[in-house]
C-alpha cells in the first residue's frame, strides 16, 4: 500500500478551491477540511499563527508504558546552556 499526504492552503478561498478541483480531477483524493492533526502533530490555527504540539501523541506513549501519573518536569535540562558541536566539556558517559 502506498499513501501520500499533501497539505495545501491559501489566504484566497477561491484559489484554494480551484486548486482542490484541479487536484481532484488529476488524483484520487478527499478533502478533509481544516487541518487539525498531521503525522502525530496536533495543529492549532489561530489568528496569531499556526501552533504544533505532540500532546496527544505523548499522552498515548505515557499510557502505553503505564506512566500517566508520572510527575511532570517543566524543563528537563539546564536552561541558558549553549549547545555546540565544538563542546569541550567532559563527556557524560565515560567509556569504561
Amino acid at each position: 500500500m502506498y499513501v501520500d499526504d499533501i497539505i495545501f492552503g491559501s489566504n484566497e478561498e477561491a484559489m484554494s478551491q480551484n486548486f482542490a478541483l484541479v487536484m481532484q480531477q488529476e488524483f484520487e483524493m478527499s478533502l478533509l477540511g481544516e487541518l487539525t492533526y498531521f503525522l502525530s502533530q496536533q495543529v492549532q490555527q489561530k489568528k496569531d499563527g499556526i501552533f504544533l504540539s505532540q500532546t496527544k501523541y505523548l499522552k498515548q506513549i505515557l499510557k502505553k508504558y503505564g506512566m500517566e501519573d508520572s510527575k511532570p518536569v517543566f524543563t528537563p535540562m539546564v536552561t541558558g546552556c549553549s549547545l555546540s558541536s565544538n563542546d569541550e566539556s567532559a563527556a557524560v558517559h565515560q567509556p569504561t
